[in-house]
């Protein structure tokens, strides 16, 4: 029997465009948008587990595409990080309607993200979700990543319930393939309405 719904925060409670990130930071600094590389590779991997900060993940990608003026100045690292989060904050309020309607069936909510400090020291109180978890699992704190098992199996735990009493969304394949590997119903999100139509057929 179901008893939870995990939702994965980054493109499926949040809205952001990863892909827009970089040229917004262009416009924003001056730099070329391919000094930023893609946001998705192992600095970005050690912020949401929480071992560097946003600043020290933004020098290394800097000092690594060959900007190392760039990499050393602070202010611009700065600018860099609040740009990042900010990003990142922007909700699409039709899933966080909808996971808190589930949660008022009685079924537990749950969230599973890779998520860095700095981000939830600014926001974690402002996101409805986050709030009304009944656990809410997020990297950083773990020192863990998806798709690492230990941190699925942190969320069960927390959430007191088993793999296979979970319904798990992620935007991501390779997080759902793990999650599936454990015994959890898994989704890769497409969309909120398609969300609702898997969660059903899960019920």
């Amino acid at each position: 029997m179901i008893k939870a719904l995990i939702l994965d925060y980054g493109n499926v409670i949040s809205l952001t465009d990863t892909e827009a990130i970089d040229a917004v930071m262009a416009a924003e600094t001056g730099l070329p948008a391919e000094a930023f590389g893609s946001l998705c590779n192992i600095h970005r991997n050690d912020f949401d587990r929480g071992i560097i900060s946003g600043e020290e993940m933004y020098s290394r990608l800097l000092q690594k595409n060959g900007y190392t003026k760039e990499a050393e100045d602070a202010a611009l690292l700065k600018k860099l990080v609040d740009i990042d989060l900010a990003a990142w904050r922007v909700l699409n309020d039709a899933v966080c309607e909808w996971a808190l309607n589930i949660q008022k069936q009685g079924f537990k909510l749950g969230i599973l993200s890779n998520m860095p400090y700095q981000f939830l020291d600014r926001y974690e109180k402002e996101i409805p979700p986050f709030v009304a978890a009944d656990y809410a699992c997020f990297s950083c704190r773990l020192h863990l990543i998806k798709p690492e098992p230990e941190i699925y199996r942190n969320c069960l735990e927390g959430l007191g319930i088993r793999a296979d009493e979970a319904v798990f969304f992620d935007d991501l394949e390779r997080n759902i393939t793990a999650a599936k590997k454990l015994g959890f119903h898994g989704f890769v999100w497409t969309g909120v309405d398609q969300a609702q139509k898997d969660w059903l057929s899960c019920l």
